[in-house]
């Protein structure tokens, strides 16, 4: 009787020594449940001021300011024009108006290129120089319209810069006539204070357009010119018809 118990406990001690190493190796071999990472709530984009957080564009967008010296006065606000009611802004000028008035007389120190014939042409004077960046802008569309409208319009770039300056400017490259004019007298007594400025003058020596010519909702475009020409077109038209009605009724007396 006492062998049965002495070998029961021996029994009863190797299955529960067994369970327990089995318990143990179990524990040592299963996975690990990786710790859940905390969430974190999103906060507001907000400035130390409250206010919403606006992310910055990826690109500048294109100036709205001519180019002014220090001290230069602030520009002046035209009279809304005709059919110019829903423009976002109103019309700013960076210089004395002459709109329907007769421009002042041309005035160069020098010719970079040949000097142009604008006898009955329209005329485009365009204050510039070459360290403005949106004058730098403008010379493509100025090159443009040389090429396509050089029968009909003269376009010149007139800058108050020295010789050796505008010469050494290479891009973009100006196509158009070129002058210089140190003294800037033609420039003063526009009262232009603000460059690029553009002035369109007809044949009869009369400003019709004149402005910044990348002013938003006022900007100089194709379309624009291509209007201006065209009323220069039906008068031309019609002054030849008058001349031809004139000979043929003369030819008719005799």
């Amino acid at each position: 009787m006492k062998t049965t118990n002495w070998l029961t406990r021996v029994v009863l001690s190797a299955a529960c020594l067994t369970a327990v190493v089995m318990t143990s190796t179990v524990g040592l071999c299963a996975p690990k449940k990786a710790a859940a990472k905390p969430t974190a709530e999103p906060k507001p984009c907000v400035k130390k001021e409250a206010k919403p957080c606006v992310t910055a564009p990826t690109t500048q967008p294109a100036a709205q300011e001519p180019c002014t010296k220090d001290g230069a006065p602030a520009p002046k606000v035209m009279p809304a024009e005709r059919g110019a009611k829903n423009n976002r802004q109103p019309r700013r000028m960076w210089a004395t108006s002459y709109r329907w008035a007769k421009a002042p007389k041309l005035v160069v120190e020098k010719w970079l290129t040949d000097k142009p014939d604008t006898k009955g042409k329209y005329v485009l004077i365009e204050f510039w120089a070459t360290w403005c960046p949106p004058c730098r802008r403008s010379i493509n569309l100025l090159n443009k319209f040389h090429k396509k409208y050089r029968k009909e319009l003269v376009v010149i770039g007139l800058s108050e810069e020295s010789e050796a300056d505008v010469r050494k400017f290479k891009k973009p490259k100006v196509e158009y006539f070129s002058a210089i004019d140190t003294k800037q007298r033609m420039k003063k007594e526009m009262g232009v204070f603000g460059i690029p400025h553009v002035i369109i003058v007809e044949p009869g020596g009369y400003v019709i357009w004149e402005g910044f010519p990348l002013l938003k909702d006022y900007e100089l475009t194709e379309e624009i010119v291509e209007k201006i020409l065209e009323v220069g077109r039906k008068i031309k038209a019609a002054k030849a018809k008058a001349a031809r009605e004139a000979e043929d009724a003369k030819k008719k007396k005799k």
